[in-house]
């Protein structure tokens, strides 16, 4: 990793803060007032497109006055496009934190950004806002960094003078060993492969930045080991030979691979380099990787109203012939979108061709979490990889004639066994609840978890180091979170269901009264347990409720486009889930209430019929029967009272158009849940 990596990493996690209780910082301010860092602000502003420096107006170089600044950060000029997902950055040369505090005092020149210390936050040394000098964050252990410098004068003007090369060198060059002055001018003259490959992302300004001496040891090397002269004309000629990589060359070309991330100007010039002659290696040319996206692209599109077996056959042969550019270094950058978007249809490909059975509910659902919930993960993948309206809708397609019937029949299998053998699901949960009694156990909720979401969640928190024990149970019926959710709650024993209950609510035992949130707390309370609200972390040696991670309301509102978003509501599950176990939590129990169907389809579900003179508070996929009216189709006893039948709409059919997303009904997808299991290892 770049040094330069490092500075990326500070600045920006300098901006988190909590959801629960804060709003995001307006900006992050970054005070330089011995202009430390400016020399190297053109490099830094290639790797940061959310960094604006105050100082004269020059909007391409993403600097000016106070009030332009201001302008840039609140997205008002067309002449800078703000990152959406990222929090402005705003460094100020020559001004110390002090300057913008006393506010009184302050200079009028910048005045107009006085109010963001309060909006905004501070890149700073420690808790007294001390600017980070370039000495400071290179030998600071919190950085990662934690560089031994010789603290003489010579050695720390030498940093400043390469600071803009020593940005771009790789930490584990510095480490290990105690850096002088002579160590940090090597940087600038020992490292011909990282000059040239710095000169192409930026000749002009590296011309400019090397006068002198350094140019003329950089133009030596050039002409002398690598057959071209630097100069803006031999640009094309050098990336021809880069990409041929023939000789000297190809240790230039795998230090390119290496540092890729970094050079975005010089990627995007090797777009318009092509190989030229019958011998060439594909994989070290970025049109080569354009050509054969643009391939997968069009045969995408060809798919249009072909059957399955056509699909199946074309995806096939493309793949065979696409997939050894996995290995690519474009596809490690990004560039290989339909790739990735291919691939994930080869997996829903493969789990969708058996159209799975069952002699019992049990062995269906033990078909699923051992293989088929990869065709549910490889649908919402594909979805997710889409970049633009156009690339969503033709790979919905695609989807509509792979998915959603496989989708349909095994549904309509798990319905038949529902109705020959009875819903499964109150003993199990029954079960599960039975066993809240371990103590320094958090119970946590995540609303609509749905068995495949929650191997992505195992996944993730594998990463962290976490051990998490995967099991499964079956949903309250009908898997609805106003039915499900006091299911899994701790508080079973004090709820009942009402038979005149229209709204799929249990109520007290006593008082009769609708479980509500008010409810769930002051039971919880009265239990013992501890209800932790936003980043609360409570007494780790009792009981506790948490909840967090809406999938379920993300899924109602995003319909069609809740790919797009699964990953960051996981994210965010993670993260809670590690600030309770380093609060000394020893268990820590997922539940969930339900799962859900999505479909791919542009039309949605598909709508069934209902009489309302069978049901009542018709839901998107079941219904309450009205009193001494028999159901047509499945018909099931509500959780909370058995003598309340909810009838279930056929298959993954709603009895609502156009919804994408929805649960309520009987599927494997709906009513298998989750539970996992993390234990805290010191």
């Amino acid at each position: 990793m770049l040094v330069v990596n490092y500075l990326i990493e500070q600045l920006r996690s300098c901006a988190d803060y909590n959801k629960s209780v804060q709003v995001a910082p307006a900006a992050i301010l970054w005070t330089d007032i011995d202009c430390q860092w400016q020399s190297a602000m053109p490099y830094i502003k290639q790797q940061l497109p959310e960094l604006f420096e105050l100082g004269d107006y020059k909007p391409e170089e993403r600097t000016g006055p106070a009030i332009w600044v201001k302008c840039a950060i609140a997205a008002k000029l067309e002449e800078c496009e703000l990152p959406e997902d990222k929090t402005p950055i705003i460094y100020l040369p020559g001004v110390g934190r002090k300057d913008l505090r006393a506010i009184e005092q302050c200079p009028e020149y910048l005045q107009p950004l006085a109010e963001l210390q309060y909006r905004g936050c501070w890149w700073a040394y420690n808790t007294a806002g001390r600017d980070w000098s370039v000495g400071s964050f290179l030998t600071n252990p919190k950085v990662g960094l934690e560089l031994d410098l010789a603290k003489d004068a010579k050695t720390q003007e030498a940093i400043l003078k390469v600071l803009p090369d020593l940005l771009e060198t790789p930490a584990t060059k510095l480490m290990g060993k105690k850096l002088e002055a002579e160590d940090f001018y090597s940087i600038v003259l020992d490292d011909p492969i990282k000059d040239i490959l710095g000169w192409l992302n930026n000749p002009t300004e590296k011309a400019e930045q090397w006068q002198g001496s350094k140019w003329d040891i950089f133009s030596q090397s050039c002409i002398s080991r690598y057959g071209f002269e630097p100069s803006e004309a031999n640009t094309a000629l050098a990336l021809e030979l880069l990409c041929d990589a023939q000789g000297e060359w190809q240790s230039v070309w795998e230090r390119f691979e290496e540092t890729a991330g970094n050079l975005p100007n010089m990627v995007e010039k090797l777009r318009n380099v092509y190989p030229s002659g019958l011998a060439f290696n594909p994989q070290n040319y970025l049109s080569e990787n354009i050509r054969d996206e643009k391939a997968i692209e069009d045969a995408l599109k060809s798919l249009a109203g072909q059957s399955r077996d056509a699909i199946k056959e074309k995806l096939g042969v493309l793949w065979v012939k696409q997939q050894e550019r996995k290995a690519w270094l474009w596809t490690s950058l990004g560039l290989s979108p339909w790739l990735s978007i291919l691939e994930d249809l080869i997996a829903v490909l493969e789990h969708t061709e058996v159209r799975f059975n069952g002699a019992d509910l049990d062995t269906m659902a033990e078909h699923y979490k051992q293989r088929f919930w990869q065709a549910d993960a490889a649908v919402l993948r594909c979805m997710a990889n889409t970049q633009d309206i156009h690339q969503h809708e033709l790979i919905a397609n695609v989807l509509s004639a792979v998915y959603t019937p496989w989708l349909e029949e095994v549904t309509i299998n798990f319905q038949r066994l529902v109705g020959l053998k009875g819903y499964p699901g109150r003993n199990a949960i029954e079960e599960q609840s039975a066993s809240y009694n371990v103590g320094s156990e958090v119970t946590f909720f995540v609303d609509g978890l749905r068995f495949d979401t929650a191997k992505m969640l195992e996944s993730k928190l594998v990463s962290f180091g976490i051990s998490v024990d995967l099991q499964s149970t079956w949903s309250a019926a009908p898997s609805l979170t106003a039915t499900a959710k006091a299911a899994v709650t701790p508080l079973t024993e004090f709820l009942t269901g009402l038979n005149d209950n229209d709204d799929f609510k249990p109520a007290l035992t006593e008082s009769q009264a609708t479980f509500s949130s008010h409810y769930l707390q002051k039971l919880l309370s009265d239990k013992g347990w501890q209800y932790l609200d936003g980043l609360e972390t409570g007494d780790p040696a009792g009981f506790a409720w948490v909840q967090t991670g809406d999938l379920d309301n993300l899924g109602h509102e995003q319909q069609q486009k809740m790919p797009y978003f699964i990953e960051k509501v996981l994210d965010d599950v993670v993260a809670r889930i590690r600030g309770l176990l380093d609060a000394g939590w020893q268990r820590i129990r997922i539940v969930t209430d339900h799962g859900w169907l999505w479909v791919p389809d542009s039309d949605g579900l598909p709508k069934a019929e209902l009489s309302k003179s069978l049901g009542k508070n018709r839901q998107r996929r079941c219904a309450i029967l009205k009193d001494n009216v028999k159901g047509e189709g499945l018909v099931v006893p509500w959780y909370w009272n058995p003598n309340v039948s909810v009838v279930m709409a056929p298959g993954i059919s709603a009895y609502v158009k156009g919804d994408n997303y929805n649960h309520g009904g009987v599927s494997l997808q709906e009513c298998l849940t989750p539970v996992l299991h993390i234990k805290r290892f010191d």
